[in-house]
C-alpha cells in the first residue's frame, strides 16, 4: 500500500473530482489507477481531502493552528502547586492539575524560569577549612601545570555505603523553584548494607571491593590495600614508580600502619590527610567519587529495588563494568575545573556556586 502524505494539488483535485462524479472512494481510486497506470492514494487521504473541499471549496495544505496558547490561570496553578510542594515531580504535577507533561516542563522553564536543582550532601566547613582548601587546590594546580603526566597517573579511591533500601538517590531528586533553596536533608543509615571500595583513574575504574566487616577500620583497609589493589595496579600498570594515589582523610586511612604502607608503596606520590601531597579537608565535592561515580551507580543500581546483600552486590558490579571511559575522562576535567572555581570562590564548596 502506498501512502500520498504530501500529494500535489492536482492529485487531490483530481481525485475529489472522480468521487464527486462517481460517489464512490473505491471507484474514484480504480478510475484513478487505469488513468494513471499508478497506485492511488489510501481511502483515508482521499476521505480527508473530500471533506476538506466540502468545508472550505479547495484541497490546498492548511497551515497548522499551532499549539493553543497557555493561559495565566494554568501559569498560576503550576507555581501555586510547585511553591506549596516544591518537591514533587513533574509527571506527579501534571496527573494533579490534568495538564499535558509538556505543557508544565514548558511552564516551569519558559514562564515561570524555574529550575530544578539537585540536592547536594556537603561537609560543614569551619573557619580554617576554607584556608585549607584553597592552599590544597593550589598545591594540586602547580602539579597539573608542572608535570603533564600529573592528570593521567592520578588515581582517587572512596568508600560508599549502599543499603538494601536505597531510599536516597541524589541524583534523582530534585527541588523546584525560583532560586537554589538550599535545602539540608538528614538520613540516618541502617542495615542491612554493604560498604564499597574504588579507585578511579581517568581510563579504569579499580574494583569494586566488599569489605566484610561493617565498619571499615584500618585493619581492614590495609588488607584491602595490600592484597587487592595493590597487586591490580602492579599487573595492569607493571609497576608503581609513577601512580599518584588519593585518598582522603577519614580515620581507617590515617592509621600509622596504613601510612607507612603508602609510603612505602608509593614513597612520595600519595595524597592524603598527612601525606607528601595534603587533600583539602572536608572535599567530597573534589573527588570525582564523591561527585560522579557514588551517584551514577546508586542511579543505576536503585531503579528497582534490590531484595538481597547478593543482589545489591552484583547489581554494583554490572554498574561498575557498563562505565565508559568517556565518563571517566570528563570527571577528572571537572575535577580540575573545580579546583580553579574552589580557589576563585576562597574555599566554598562547589555545589554552593
Amino acid at each position: 500500500m502506498r501512502l500520498f502524505t504530501m500529494a500535489a494539488v492536482d492529485v487531490k483535485a483530481k481525485l475529489v473530482k472522480f468521487v464527486h462524479e462517481t460517489g464512490s472512494i473505491i471507484t474514484a481510486q480504480r478510475r484513478y489507477r487505469r488513468e494513471f497506470k499508478k497506485s492511488p492514494p489510501h481511502r483515508n487521504l482521499i476521505r480527508k481531502w473530500v471533506k476538506q473541499f466540502s468545508e472550505v471549496g479547495d484541497v490546498k495544505k492548511r497551515k497548522s493552528p499551532g499549539r493553543p496558547k497557555v493561559s495565566n490561570q494554568r501559569v498560576d496553578d503550576v507555581r501555586a502547586a510547585m511553591l506549596l510542594s516544591p518537591h514533587t515531580s513533574v509527571r506527579k504535577l501534571s496527573l494533579q492539575l490534568q495538564i499535558p507533561l509538556f505543557t508544565v516542563h514548558g511552564i516551569l522553564h519558559k514562564r515561570l524560569k524555574f529550575r530544578s536543582y539537585k540536592i547536594q550532601v556537603v561537609q560543614h566547613l569551619q573557619a580554617k577549612d576554607y584556608t585549607a582548601r584553597v592552599d590544597g587546590c593550589n598545591v594540586l594546580i602547580e602539579n597539573i601545570e608542572r608535570d603533564d603526566h600529573f592528570l593521567s597517573n592520578l588515581i582517587f579511591s572512596d568508600e560508599a555505603t549502599f543499603h538494601i533500601s536505597g531510599r536516597v538517590n541524589r541524583h534523582n531528586c530534585r527541588i523546584w523553584g525560583e532560586e537554589n533553596p538550599h535545602e539540608l536533608y538528614e538520613h540516618e543509615r541502617d542495615s542491612p548494607k554493604v560498604t564499597v571500595w574504588c579507585a578511579l583513574a581517568n581510563n579504569r575504574i579499580y574494583g569494586p571491593y566488599f569489605f566484610d566487616e561493617k565498619t571499615v577500620n584500618s585493619a581492614s583497609y590495609l588488607n584491602m590495600l595490600q592484597t587487592f589493589f595493590v597487586p591490580q595496579l602492579q599487573q595492569i600498570r607493571g609497576h608503581l614508580r609513577r601512580i599518584i594515589f588519593q585518598q582522603d582523610g577519614a580515620p581507617p586511612h590515617y592509621a600509622l600502619e596504613v601510612r607507612a604502607y603508602l609510603d612505602q608503596t608509593f614513597a612520595d606520590r600519595w595524597i592524603g590527610r598527612a601525606g607528601p601531597l595534603a587533600w583539602p579537608p572536608r572535599s567530597p565535592d573534589l573527588n570525582p567519587l564523591d561527585f560522579y561515580l557514588w551517584g551514577h551507580i546508586k542511579t543505576t543500581v536503585y531503579r528497582t529495588k534490590p531484595t538481597t546483600i547478593n543482589e545489591l552486590k552484583q547489581r554494583i558490579i554490572n554498574a561498575v563494568r557498563a562505565i565508559p571511559v568517556e565518563h571517566l575522562q570528563n570527571a577528572f576535567r571537572e575535577f580540575e575545573r573545580r579546583i580553579r572555581l574552589i580557589i576563585v570562590n576562597d574555599g566554598a564548596h562547589v555545589e554552593v556556586y
